[in-house]
């Protein structure tokens, strides 16, 4: 009996890989707790998801803002589509080819019965006549799909477009690049003009439409989706510094991403103890990597004086920054003294 695989090749922007869908449902979105996660401002947070047994695997569309396509045709909100072999899906920008694959179930037959020897025969040692060792059937077959983890276990994990493997970004050299998820020959746009304007074997009205939506399309994404710029774990690299004015930073070059992100998430917990010893320490542990031993309550220190005491050597951090967050931190009245490793 042949095994039903239902696989799917999917690329996007940053994203290339293959995708083999287990039985049961597979979340599509934006949101991380999809099962796979499409980061684009044409995916909803809660798109679409597939419905998959051993014989067949359905879509639905589950009533995303921008719909989902099935060979460019739209899917109706919460109706399951029955895929077939050679559908392509289109979800914002990702496009997902679906293949099903029939596999055939490999069953190792009973093993031979031992051959009775004959009772008048002369015996024989068995070290003497070794009998050959039998191949063993195995499930391994170049025709199976490989997933992303591994070449037979389902996906258990959700997929990011931003740790697969990145696609080629096309130079532009002063020529046009078209936007991700939009096409030169058809246009969204179309839906909403009369029927009269659909048809015809090289239509006109498809190919003008694409061209305005490749203008203003782009300026609807950020409007509809601005909260992915508002959030310092998904804005853009570029975009940190806007948000960073929020609270009178000024990042300089010895900032690396990771950190800048992760002092703008927990900068409101910051700002409501600021000038205390653990919000001056929580900022230069981000800004280290290590944990920073701030005294302020030893009885030999003077009065309104605090020690800084970093487990590094003065050589492998930038002192200058240092002490410039430490000056922008610590209460105005008091002094420090900075203390490293060795």
């Amino acid at each position: 009996m042949a095994v039903v695989i239902h696989q799917f090749k999917i690329t996007g922007p940053q994203m290339s890989l293959t995708f083999v869908a287990p039985v049961g449902t597979t979340n599509i979105g934006r949101h991380p707790d999809n099962d796979l996660v499409f980061v684009h401002p044409l995916v909803s947070r809660r798109h679409a998801k597939l419905e998959t047994t051993d014989e067949l695997c359905q879509i639905v569309d589950l009533g995303s803002t921008h719909g989902s396509q099935v060979n460019q045709e739209q899917l109706a909100s919460q109706k399951p589509y029955t895929l077939k072999s050679g559908d392509v899906i289109d979800i914002g920008a990702f496009h997902m080819e679906y293949e099903q694959i029939q596999q055939p179930e490999i069953v190792t037959g009973p093993e031979p019965e031992a051959e009775q020897p004959d009772e008048d025969a002369p015996s024989t040692p068995a070290a003497a006549t070794p009998a050959p060792k039998k191949p063993r059937a195995t499930a391994k077959s170049a025709d199976r799909p490989v997933s992303a983890t591994s070449e037979f276990a389902p996906v258990s994990r959700p997929f990011s477009a931003y740790t697969a493997k990145p696609e080629p970004k096309a130079e532009q050299n002063g020529e046009f690049v078209l936007p991700p998820g939009l096409s030169l020959d058809r246009s969204s746009y179309q839906q909403f003009l009369p029927d009269i304007y659909y048809g015809g074997s090289n239509p006109f009205m498809p190919r003008f439409l694409a061209m305005l939506e490749s203008i203003l399309a782009p300026i609807e994404w950020n409007i509809n989706h601005f909260d992915l710029f508002l959030d310092p774990m998904s804005a853009p690299t570029a975009f940190l510094q806007w948000l960073a004015n929020w609270y009178e930073i000024i990042f300089d070059e010895s900032w690396g991403e990771e950190s800048r992100r992760t002092l703008l998430k927990e900068a409101f917990q910051i700002y409501n103890r600021r000038g205390t010893a653990w919000a001056l320490g929580r900022i230069l542990e981000i800004y280290s990597g290590v944990e920073v031993e701030i005294d302020d309550q030893d009885p030999n220190l003077d009065r309104f004086t605090f020690n800084v005491r970093f487990p590094l050597r003065e050589m492998q951090i930038n002192r200058s920054m240092v002490e410039q967050i430490i000056n922008a931190n610590k209460p105005a009245h008091t002094t420090y003294t900075l203390m490293f490793k060795g």
